[in-house]
């Protein structure tokens, strides 16, 4: 690295040896994404299928020209690959039925069932929130039902006090 006077020109040369050097790990990792790659088309197995990542399962269906949406699972991408592969008679057709045909189901019951216990949740929520508000109000009613005696009380006392005050005073006259 070179030494410069200003720190400025220092942080520069810093920043480009780091750049370079992020730029031969990316080198390192698309080289190493496409041997596998090639590893694969050269000697396809289910095996190494199954060490691909799903870039690289999209990279080989791509490769065979095997139609597919971006968004889907990898399994499903990876049946493409496999029917494809059985149906050009690059695998044996054993290679399907050992392995697992459609993902079960299981994924949307779960979703559906994952649904269903939120909806129970939410709606106790609701319940608590509901009871809740139910319980602060009868406390405010109560209160303020309390605090309305106690103003008829205090009002009916000093009208007692009054009516005392004046018959006091009109007794104080004759």
């Amino acid at each position: 690295m070179y030494c410069y006077k200003t720190t400025r020109q220092e942080h520069r040369i810093e920043s480009i040896d780091e750049q370079m050097e992020s730029s031969r790990e990316f080198n390192f990792n698309a080289a190493f994404l496409e041997l596998s790659r090639n590893e694969f088309v050269a000697s396809p197995s289910v095996e190494e299928l199954d060490s691909l990542k799903k870039s690289e399962i999209v990279k080989v269906a791509k490769h065979y020209g095997i139609e597919f949406q971006p968004l889907m699972r990898k399994d499903k991408i990876k049946r493409y690959v496999l029917e494809y592969l059985v149906d050009e008679s690059i695998l044996p057709s054993a290679v399907l039925e050992t392995v697992i045909t459609e993902p079960t189901d299981n994924t949307s019951e779960l979703k559906r069932l994952e649904m269903e216990m939120n909806k129970e949740v939410r709606l106790k929520e609701m319940e608590r929130e509901m009871q809740k508000e139910r319980e602060e109000r009868e406390k405010r009613e109560k209160r303020e039902e309390r605090e309305e005696r106690e103003r008829r009380e205090e009002k009916a006392t000093e009208h007692e006090f009054r009516l005392k005050q004046l018959e006091l005073g009109v007794r104080g006259c004759f």
